[in-house]
């Protein structure tokens, strides 16, 4: 528990940190005010019961005299009035605590997800090459809201609810010490068994439910991104069944989360109220004096109608606090991840003589042995055409990654002109390339906030986004055929398009910021042969002022490149 404890403060940032000190000073506050409400009933009850008390008591008498009562019903009346006012009082500055701390825990929801997210961007891309994207998914939003819902709100309830059941708990004994011991110790007992009952069965269907959850989320993504394959193949059953069984054991495992803790509610109210009866016939054996009896009855009565709920509170926290352990640990694990620095802003780094891979050994995560390139050597001289070609698992999308800056070799360089490309300059030779996959990801935006992918609108150059459809011989299909032209939404992933379109707008997107590298890893190969041959000529036409590199598992699609270099398959 202690351990959660320090991890959940790990997750605040210093400011937030501060933030929730001031959210503890003000729940001991919300205490101290409902302390008071419930002590100013004390005094009411007393003189409801036998006025002649307030000649007794001289803190009573000296008030009643000084507000210049002459009837004790007038002050009875007065008295009754001032604890309404002050427990409506109590209770408005509970509700702007409760408030304040509500706002205080959901905005940790924002903050946990665009920090959890913030973090897996900035991961080098070998880490999404082990990671299932729904996982990630799953995390950022599915996860981030079990952490602050089942458990930072939970905690914050806790401590709230703490502090009241304390302050009852400090004037019942002020009032009287054994029985306050005997309060404490029935209750301190009762939730504590129930809790060392449950609580390992809360951790491991906590760790149960997070896994079905990831189950939710990757049968759910596969079957509506693979929909076209889902349909053809008739297996939208098999998907939905997936998807099924791990819903069914998410849902039951969330079911008998919140039944291990609302159930002991029952039990406790029984008994809060079974002992309040013992108190009553207590005190009545002790004096026969209703006088005496009545406002220690009140008193026990209105801290045991706040004190009660507030221990279930606190129980149900303790309760979250377990089950949502699991989800917690993925949380403080993935935000401790290493953060690769933002990138110093620094102009493209275009190349004027050579693009040189040397000396490159790389091997996937896992695959150590197996190597895909081994003191590989490649110069690309710069403002030429290199058409890189090979069979399925040669290695060519790989290379492509190693050019790209997205794979760090273990060990050789890439360089630019001479210069070792590395964490502090990568940025500048990213900015320098336009990159045409082969799948294509389209946006469910307009095709011109497609083609300028990542820039506001209000910032798009509608100049270069129709240069670059054009070259890319998909302008007049654009202003031709799409009912509202470049304001056209292309749906998601480009559904409302065919492949040979979404690769031609993809082109586009390449050449929206007029690169001085272009690098293609089979990025015609959804083209008809036509269009093919009219990408090839108007890239061609740039031969000589930019660096293009290419990659085509066929020969004749890098027919118009100045160098063509085959690679040759692993064994």
């Amino acid at each position: 528990m202690i351990a959660d404890l320090r991890k959940i403060w790990t997750l605040f940032p210093p400011t937030e940190r501060r933030k929730a000190v001031g959210m503890l000073l003000l729940v001991m506050l919300m205490a101290l005010a409902d302390t008071v409400g419930v002590l100013s009933i004390m005094p009411f009850l007393s003189v409801l019961g036998r006025p002649a008390v307030i000649q007794e008591n001289a803190l009573l008498h000296a008030l009643y005299q000084q507000l210049g009562f002459h009837q004790p019903r007038g002050f009875i009346f007065a008295l009754g009035l001032a604890s309404i006012a002050l427990v409506v009082l109590s209770s408005a500055f509970k509700t702007v605590t409760l408030h304040v701390l509500n706002r205080f825990v959901h905005f940790q929801r924002h903050s946990l997800s665009a920090r959890l997210l913030s973090r897996y961007l900035h991961q080098p891309y070998e880490f999404f090459l082990a990671i299932n994207p729904s996982i990630l998914s799953r995390n950022v939003l599915s996860e981030v809201d079990q952490t602050v819902l089942g458990l930072i709100q939970p905690l914050s309830q806790l401590v709230a609810q703490g502090a009241i059941v304390l302050a009852m708990a400090v004037l019942i004994f002020v009032y009287d010490p054994l029985t306050a011991l005997v309060l404490v110790a029935v209750l301190g007992v009762l939730y504590g068994s129930i809790y060392g009952l449950v609580r390992k069965r809360l951790a491991r269907i906590g760790h149960e439910r997070q896994s079905a959850n990831g189950q939710r989320y990757q049968a759910c993504n596969e079957a509506l991104a693979g929909i076209k394959d889902v349909k053809i193949t008739h297996s939208a059953a098999a998907y939905q069944d997936k998807f099924n069984n791990a819903s069914r054991q998410y849902s039951r495992h969330m079911a008998t989360s919140e039944t291990l803790a609302q159930s002991p509610l029952y039990l406790v109210e029984a008994t809060g109220y079974s002992m309040l009866i013992v108190i009553a016939l207590s005190l009545l054996a002790k004096s026969n004096d209703v006088a005496h009896v009545l406002p220690a009855l009140g008193l026990y009565g209105f801290a045991a109608y706040r004190m009660l709920p507030a221990a279930q509170i606190m129980y149900r926290g303790f309760a979250k606090l377990r089950f949502t352990s699991a989800a917690l640990n993925t949380l403080h694990h993935d935000l401790s991840l290493p953060q690769e620095a933002p990138p110093p802003s620094a102009p493209p780094l275009v190349p004027k003589n050579e693009i040189r891979l040397q000396g490159i050994r790389y091997a996937y995560p896992g695959a150590d042995d197996k190597p895909v390139f081994n003191d590989f050597d490649l110069v690309i001289p710069a403002n030429t055409s290199v058409g890189i070609s090979g069979r399925s698992g040669a290695g060519k999308s790989t290379l492509m990654d190693l050019l790209l800056g997205l794979l760090r070799p273990e060990r050789g360089t890439l360089s630019v002109d001479g210069v070792t490309i590395d964490a502090s300059n990568i940025a500048a030779w990213q900015r320098a390339i336009g990159y045409v996959p082969q799948h294509i990801y389209l946006a469910d935006a307009s095709v011109v906030q497609n083609i300028a992918f990542g820039v506001e609108p209000a910032d798009i150059d509608m100049a270069a986004v129709e240069r670059a459809a054009r070259a890319a011989q998909i302008h007049d299909f654009i202003v031709g055929e799409l009912t509202q032209g470049y304001e056209t939404h292309v749906g998601d992933r480009g559904v409302r398009l065919s492949g040979g379109q979404c690769q031609r707008i993809g082109i586009a997107r390449a050449l929206y910021r007029n690169p001085p590298v272009l690098l293609f890893d089979e990025a015609t190969s959804a083209l008809d042969t036509d269009t093919e041959s009219a990408v090839a000529e108007a890239l061609g036409n740039l031969s000589g002022e930019i660096t293009v590199v290419a990659i085509a598992h066929k020969r004749s699609s890098l027919e118009r490149c100045e160098y063509v270099i085959k690679l040759e398959q692993r064994q």
